[in-house]
């Protein structure tokens, strides 16, 4: 499941323009992330992000597997990759 934080990559990458809901800001993110740290091996500090993490954490991961294939198509189509 893609988390995003609304950077300059992210923009490129899966055309966010600016910060929500559900993409913090890199500050928030990092704000989150430094409390987070020691408490966990994996942990998704940014409280948004732990929400949608739980809630794919309840699909088969044969419907998130067709989800991020989706993804991957439409950014083939509108030319969009992963920068290099």
């Amino acid at each position: 499941v893609p988390l995003y934080v609304a950077t300059n990559m992210a923009s490129k990458v899966a055309f966010i323009k600016k910060a929500s809901l559900f993409v913090p800001t890199p500050e928030a993110y990092v704000q989150a992330s430094i409390r987070w740290i020691g408490y966990e091996p994996r942990c998704t500090p940014y409280w948004s992000h732990s929400l949608q993490w739980y809630l794919a954490s309840l699909l088969p991961e044969s419907v998130l597997d067709a989800w991020r294939l989706s993804i991957g198509i439409r950014r083939m189509e509108l030319g969009t990759s992963w920068p290099h």
